[in-house]
């Protein structure tokens, strides 16, 4: 098992990696740090304001919360690749969760509309959406939305909503509360009490994963399951293909 330290005084408030086995963390919710995997080099970016809810299961592209909801997208450099996305819009659509698809379109969930819609963020305008989403009980909020090889994930503290690229409902998994979570199909990982679990999404059947250090924040990619733990990155590699 393979570790990199992350050079930190201040608290790292958010992680993740791509599949090019990049680290990415969030300084003390002011700073986006990103470590090269070959070269151990650091790049970082900060535009003043608070950073959170950093995003990287998009191979080129990462987003993150900037202020109270601007939507921040990245290149893998670090590099901004357009405006920043600022809601509500003026035509009413204000997502709580947003999943990119790639340089001009994103997947938003709103809750007053209890809609999906795909939106065209270049031209400001609404492309789909979802019919209305009434599967949500009343003690239940979606707190999570991925967006992963052509499908949807609407993922609540009591079940999981999985749909196609055009917004129909396909299947319903049940849930339970989580921490973070990394879609990789046939599974999903996710985070509970500082443990980690892998769910399969076709048995629908749950089993925790064995970690040595236990873990602050997870990340998955096409080859490894990186735990940090106490600012250090320990990698695990997976025996079975993601």
């Amino acid at each position: 098992m393979d570790s990199i330290l992350i050079e930190s005084r201040d608290s790292i408030t958010d992680f993740g990696t791509d599949d090019f086995h990049n680290i990415y963390y969030i300084r003390n919710f002011s700073e986006l740090n990103k470590i090269d995997f070959q070269t151990k080099k650091r790049k970082t970016f900060s535009n003043q304001t608070v950073l959170e809810d950093l995003n990287t299961q998009n191979v080129l592209q990462i987003t993150l919360k900037s202020a109270l909801f601007n939507l921040l997208v990245l290149d893998n450099q670090l590099n901004p690749v357009q405006d920043v996305i600022q809601f509500p819009m003026e035509t009413n659509f204000s997502p709580t969760l947003t999943a990119l698809v790639d340089n001009n379109f994103l997947w938003g969930y709103d809750p007053v509309l209890q809609r999906l819609v795909l939106w065209n963020y270049r031209d400001k305008k609404a492309i789909r959406q979802s019919v209305i989403l009434s599967e949500k009980t009343g003690d239940e909020f979606y707190s999570e939305i991925v967006y992963h090889q052509n499908k949807i994930y609407l993922v609540g503290s009591k079940k999981i909503l999985r749909f196609d690229e055009y917004a129909q409902l396909e299947s319903v998994i049940p849930f339970q509360e989580f921490g973070q979570i990394y879609v990789r199909p046939p599974y999903i990982y996710y985070s509970q009490k500082n443990k980690l679990f892998e769910l399969n999404l076709n048995s629908k059947e749950s089993w925790e994963i064995a970690l040595q250090k236990g873990l602050d924040y997870f990340s998955v990619n096409n080859r490894f399951l990186f735990v940090l733990k106490d600012k250090v990155v320990y990698l695990y590699e997976f025996q079975k293909n993601l």
